[in-house]
């Protein structure tokens, strides 16, 4: 370097091509050296979020673990109505992979399970006297877990009908051990009274509607005579032949 005095100023000059040299290096350096800082931070930069998120997707790891398996479906399933279809899906929860069921017990009569579905259907027959007990099963091929449950089929009410006519079903009366206890003589007795008395209103009736003549009168009570000659003679052989008939039973 050198100074310069031309026109009467003074200045500062760099000399020839090895200062030129000097210059260029450092500023290469300079450069260099600002790229690999700029590098670096970058690199950490980048670095850094995965260093902070790694002990949070550890955690996470953790709650994701997979919860116990349990069977979620009651105790006691949806009463079933015999000659009705009927449909019940078993239900988990937890555990890992697809569930596997089993279900041990006599199922009611018409009623099949179906382990793919896991599914309880079918049309029931008849109804159960009493509860049918039953054992569910389940596993996901590393945990198990059964539970016991019980099922009731119900008879279904008949159909209301109404019918086309009234025919009451009276219990049968039992004429024949009443007649050979003794009863038709006194349903005979009462007979031959209903129809004395009955003949003598009859009687009594024509004898008032009649004008005063003797002849008439004579007329009115020799017919009823005859009537009331008619009703004896009618209870005296209805008599006789239930007479002739409870020998013949006892003998």
């Amino acid at each position: 370097m050198r100074r310069s005095r031309r026109g009467g100023h003074g200045g500062l000059e760099f000399g020839g091509s090895g200062e030129d040299s000097f210059v260029a290096v450092v500023v290469t350096k300079l450069t260099g050296a600002l790229l690999f800082i700029l590098l670096l931070t970058m690199v950490i930069m980048a670095l850094l979020p995965k260093a902070i998120d790694l002990p949070s997707s550890e955690g996470g790891e953790e709650k994701a673990a997979p919860t116990p398996l349990a069977i979620a479906t009651p105790e006691m399933l949806p009463e079933a109505i015999a000659g009705r279809p009927y449909v019940v899906a078993l239900a988990s929860t937890g555990g890992s992979g697809p569930i596997r069921w089993a279900i041990d017990g006599k199922l009611p009569d018409g009623l099949t399970f179906d382990p793919t579905s896991a599914q309880l259907r079918g049309t029931p027959r008849v109804g159960t006297p009493e509860p049918a007990a039953l054992l569910l099963r389940a596993t996901d091929g590393m945990d198990r877990t059964s539970q016991a449950t019980r099922l009731v089929v119900y008879e279904s009410d008949r159909p209301l009908t109404t019918p086309s006519k009234w025919a009451p079903h009276l219990p049968p009366i039992p004429w024949r051990a009443w007649l050979e206890q003794g009863v038709g003589f006194l349903i005979l007795w009462l007979v031959y009274l209903v129809g004395m008395n009955t003949l003598a209103s009859l009687q009594r009736h024509s004898l008032a509607s009649q004008s005063a003549e003797d002849d008439l009168e004579r007329n009115v009570r020799r017919r009823f005579t005859s009537y009331r000659w008619m009703v004896r003679l009618a209870s005296i052989g209805a008599a006789a032949t239930l007479a002739v008939w409870l020998v013949q039973q006892r003998a």
